[in-house]
């Protein structure tokens, strides 16, 4: 049966109806707003695994929501409570205080992310307020964020795992019988008071089980027989989320101990301008070809033999030599003598010999006479009375009588100190000696060997004595 309502509830209806249509039309009519620029901020650190010493993100958020432009728009920020956490320099941008500001059309939207640094070991987590500052800004009641920044717990630890191996065979992977075993493993890194410490054991199998967190972690090993060398300066990140449980280390053998090299001169004295010949010879003693191997010498002070690299061949910058097992190669190559070397009395070869996939080939060095210069060789005898590593007042070896010899103890020239333990030998050619003084001294360092150079290149030399 239909049922109807009488005409007064109909007419109550009809004004109740009325009343809410009228209430839900006032509301949606927007709150009041002066007109102009209405700047809005909000301001949140991004998602990831922070630390304490990661130079930690926010990103700060800017909306005109306003109906003008904006204009001289800046931003700074503070540590509102916890450890202090400063920002980086010039992370803001246009928004820094000491520029002209930035500026943002009505409705325009940017994100600019600024990164800053948690100073002290202050327990707890710091708490950020970013301020903005623009002019005319019609409301500044949304100008303001507060962000807490909440790092990994710096006494959150995670485990680090793996396994350690020999390259035998030098092929890269891990062979059977190639594990080490019995090495000492150990995990050291900033803000740990001492490393870490196990023993692998006889897979070459090592583990951490609660490592501190920290930006910079790194695994090394000692006390192994075998001569193996590790990488040492791998860093970890370690930040909780147990990535390094699977670490494969590689040990690998030096080169030196596989190529030999030797380099001989063709003469033990040359002139300045003379062509220095020399003879090279490279033996692989290893049971494993060697390839990828390269020559290269050291640039020095001006007085060194330098080779023409072309003249290394397949050792020079294409890095192509290569020898077989048991060769022995020989490579003649020659250098111009430096008119520079006639005023340091020698000259030198210093060269290495490497390969793209080794590590710590043979170093080759030797020098040869350029004699020619003679100067005044002029220096000061000492003796550090008040122990404080330097020359004062009063510590000069006074009136005694000093020689300079060769190292096979030919007499040179001698001379006396004076007053203040200065001494000068007239004349002499350039180059290495001995320097000695008379009575109950000897050199602190058990060696009083200086280099005599002639000007302009010379220098005063100083030894420091103590009593026999």
């Amino acid at each position: 049966m239909r049922r109807t309502l009488p005409a007064r509830s109909v007419r109550a209806v009809g004004a109740l109806t009325s009343a809410f249509t009228l209430a839900g039309a006032m509301a949606a009519v927007p709150a009041y707003a002066d007109p102009g620029p209405n700047l809005k901020i909000t301001a949140a650190v991004p998602d990831g695994r922070w630390l304490r010493g990661d130079h930690i993100p926010i990103d700060v958020t800017i909306t005109n929501i306003g109906d003008a432009k904006a204009t001289e728009v800046r931003a700074t920020g503070s540590t509102y409570s916890g450890p202090y956490y400063g920002f980086d320099p010039n992370t803001w941008g246009d928004l820094d205080t000491n520029g002209s500001g930035a500026s943002f059309e009505a409705g325009e939207s940017r994100t600019y992310r600024v990164t800053g640094y948690i100073w002290g070991a202050e327990a707890g987590n710091p708490v950020v307020r970013i301020d903005l500052n623009a002019p005319g800004d019609t409301d500044y009641s949304d100008n303001s964020a507060d962000v807490p920044v909440n790092p990994i717990p710096p006494e959150t630890t995670e485990r680090v795992a793996g396994q350690v191996y020999g390259d035998k065979n030098r092929d890269g992977l891990l062979s059977p019988g190639e594990e080490l075993a019995g090495l000492t493993a150990l995990v050291g890194g900033p803000g740990l008071p001492q490393p870490l410490s196990v023993v692998t054991d006889s897979a070459g199998r090592f583990a951490f089980d609660a490592v501190p967190v920290g930006t910079i972690r790194v695994v090394y090993f000692r006390n192994d027989p075998g001569g193996w060398l590790f990488p040492e300066g791998d860093v970890m990140r370690l930040d909780g989320s147990g990535t390094h449980q699977n670490l494969s280390v590689q040990g690998r053998q030096p080169l030196s101990q596989a190529l030999q090299a030797t380099i001989a001169l063709d003469k033990t004295s040359y002139a300045p301008g003379e062509t220095a010949k020399a003879t090279v010879t490279l033996t692989n003693s290893g049971e494993h070809p060697l390839s990828g191997l390269f020559v290269t010498c050291r640039d020095g002070d001006g007085t060194e033999l330098k080779i023409p690299q072309e003249q290394w061949g397949a050792f020079g910058p294409t890095q192509a030599g290569a020898l077989a097992p048991g060769q022995r190669l020989v490579l003649s190559v020659t250098a111009q003598v430096p008119d520079k070397a006639a005023y340091f009395g020698t000259t030198f070869l210093d060269c290495g010999f490497n390969g793209k996939t080794y590590v710590s080939g043979p170093q080759v060095f030797l020098q040869a006479k350029v004699p020619g210069k003679r100067a005044d060789a002029r220096g000061v005898a000492w003796v550090d009375k008040n122990n404080n590593w330097q020359l004062d007042d009063g510590e000069g070896l006074a009136n005694t009588t000093a020689t300079l010899s060769t190292r096979d103890n030919k007499l040179v020239s001698f001379a006396r100190t004076d007053a203040k333990g200065n001494v000068t030998f007239p004349g002499v050619a350039v180059g290495e000696y001995v320097f000695r003084v008379a009575g109950p001294w000897e050199a602190i360092h058990g060696d009083s060997t200086i280099l005599h150079v002639a000007p302009p290149y010379g220098w005063e030399w100083r030894v420091q004595l103590k009593p026999r």
